[in-house]
């Protein structure tokens, strides 16, 4: 490598570092936790899950919706996610006048059994988790922020990618040179064991950060990845584009139990209903199907139903489509640890301590680096 353009690296490998380190660090340690965002949230709130074993029988989006209706008068119910288990939970979003509350769960008798505000940014037991999902998706900053991290995560690629380029072994023949690069050796000067263990982990644990930074970026900017992706192969029509005439108040639309009707001759071969959204906005409903070998918690089936008249207007299955839309639809399930199992969850919530440890690495040996030159 030409020494001017090795200078530029080291450079923008440090610099990017330094300044996006923390942020990195930060991203990496609430994805850890996101990984097991259910499991977690239930433990801590364990009134907010009860289940309810004497209630059992097929899930009804229509009670969980009237139940917040009852307690709030006037709330508007946007999403009903309906009970993983028998016994389980519904979680349905909502917003009422005068409610600061946007969230509430429902058992399977039909009772409130609490509710909080997901955006309300607290760390107290009731609001962690979903506060940590909101810093991970943006930063408490919306679509902007969405948007930021987008960028943030193809400006970690390159950093990574700029680091990868420093640390390739320059000598040596095969494994050998191999062997030397990702040897850490401890009795030797601080600064060169933290720059050989910074080096290392980089050259071992690239894949996986490079897989969370892409898959991270597309999360963030999923136009913009979509239409590099088409670039490449056909991509079906953006679901999100799909919109009617906005419902008036007032006007006749089917209700959450004609949506479930709807969408039983699409449940075969283990194919399961598990949410609901009522977005009046766009004249629509959007029943959320999985199937069983379904690599996302909330399934990558969609329908997209008329509110008015009940008609599908289009049907979204990643695994009938395009390859594109197939590659497209397992980015989510990939970066939150959903798809490929155990192993891959585990892998997920390990890659997200990483950050930490080459922060603190590049910070001690760009540290202990300017002590040795000054002595």
């Amino acid at each position: 490598m030409p020494p001017a353009l090795r200078h530029l690296l080291t450079s923008l490998h440090r610099w990017a570092g330094l300044t996006l380190g923390l942020l990195f660090v930060l991203m990496g340690l609430s994805g850890t936790l996101l990984v097991f965002e259910h499991d977690l949230d239930a433990a801590l709130n364990p009134a907010l899950f009860r289940e309810a074993a004497a209630c059992t029988g097929t899930p009804q989006a229509a009670l969980a919706a009237a139940a917040v209706q009852a307690r709030w008068p006037g709330a508007r119910p946007g999403f009903v996610a309906l009970p993983e288990r028998a016994g389980g939970v519904y979680r349905v979003t909502f917003k009422a006048p005068g409610v600061t509350d946007n969230e509430a769960m429902v058992d399977q008798c039909g009772a409130v059994l609490g509710s909080r505000n997901r955006q309300a940014g607290r760390f107290d037991a009731l609001h962690l988790m979903p506060t940590l999902q909101t810093w991970h998706l943006n930063m408490f900053q919306g679509k902007e922020g969405r948007m930021a991290q987008g960028y943030i995560g193809l400006a970690v690629a390159l950093l990574m990618l700029a680091g990868l380029a420093l640390a390739w072994p320059k000598s040596g023949k095969g494994i050998q040179k191999w062997r030397r690069a990702l040897h850490v050796n401890l009795n030797q000067h601080r600064y060169r064991t933290h720059y050989d263990l910074h080096r290392a982990a980089g050259l071992l644990f690239l894949p996986l950060l490079l897989v969370l930074a892409l898959t991270g970026f597309y999360n963030g900017l999923p136009e913009l990845g979509r239409s590099l992706a088409a670039n490449v192969a056909p991509v079906a029509t953006d679901r999100r584009a799909l919109a009617l005439p906005a419902l008036e108040k007032g006007e006749a639309a089917i209700g959450w139990n004609d949506v479930q009707a709807i969408a039983v001759p699409y449940m075969t071969n283990g194919v399961e209903l598990v949410a609901i959204a009522r977005q009046p906005e766009r004249g629509l409903y959007q029943a959320r199907l999985r199937r069983a070998d379904d690599w996302q918690r909330t399934g990558t089936y969609r329908l997209f139903i008329d509110m008015r008249t009940g008609k599908v207007l289009q049907i979204f299955n990643p695994r009938a489509g395009e390859y594109a839309d197939t590659f497209l639809a397992t980015l989510f399930p990939l970066h939150s640890g959903q798809l490929g199992g155990p192993v891959v969850k585990w892998l997920i919530a390990f890659a997200g301590l990483l950050p930490a440890l080459f922060f603190f690495t590049g910070i001690t040996t760009w540290l202990l680096r300017r002590k040795k030159r000054k002595a």
